[in-house]
């Protein structure tokens, strides 16, 4: 059994999701249903009575030392950051789960270059909007802004190489 929390939902797999495909009675909020899954190399596909979500996953190990993962929605520009799960038996907090707000970071999700920042301190950016471009695997990758905000520092410059966790950018 795993639980945890991902955004407001109070997730409870009754099963722990093993292999590349399956199918578990997860309790969310205190309504059981049935989760059918599948993996693939970024992340995993999830199907329930309501239809098919994707999500990419990121492993990460927060200032604390917890392993969390980083969602981000294929369908839609959603980031959620935090999500953490405990094992049957396991006590902590499992609050985790939050969108991106106001006063956050944007992190490095794997090592990288900087090839082009697209704004500055001061800027105004809407959710979605392209802020820099990273070359990684010898593939250019967009990133983009999960919030609108205003860009409170640029922690990097075009050209430098950075590794997976590193500050990016904050936003006030």
């Amino acid at each position: 059994m795993i639980q945890g929390k991902v955004g407001s939902k109070n997730l409870i797999w009754k099963n722990t999701p093993r292999g590349k495909s399956g199918e578990s009675t997860v309790e969310i909020d205190g309504r059981e249903i049935l989760v059918r899954w599948r993996r693939d190399d970024q992340g995993i596909w999830i199907e329930t009575d309501r239809g098919v979500v994707g999500y990419d996953v990121r492993k990460s190990v927060n200032d604390d030392g917890q392993t969390e993962y980083l969602l981000h929605n294929r369908r839609r520009e959603e980031l959620i950051s935090g999500v953490s799960f405990l094992k049957a038996g396991e006590e902590g907090d499992s609050s985790g789960a939050k969108k991106i707000k106001k006063g956050s970071k944007i992190k490095s999700q794997m090592p990288g270059k900087i090839l082009r920042i697209h704004v500055k301190a001061g800027d105004t950016v809407k959710k979605g909007q392209s802020v820099m471009v990273m070359e990684a695997m010898k593939m250019e990758n967009e990133i983009k802004s999960a919030q609108d905000g205003v860009v409170k520092e640029v922690k990097v410059a075009e050209g430098h190489a950075v590794e997976t966790g590193a500050e990016l950018m904050s936003f006030v």
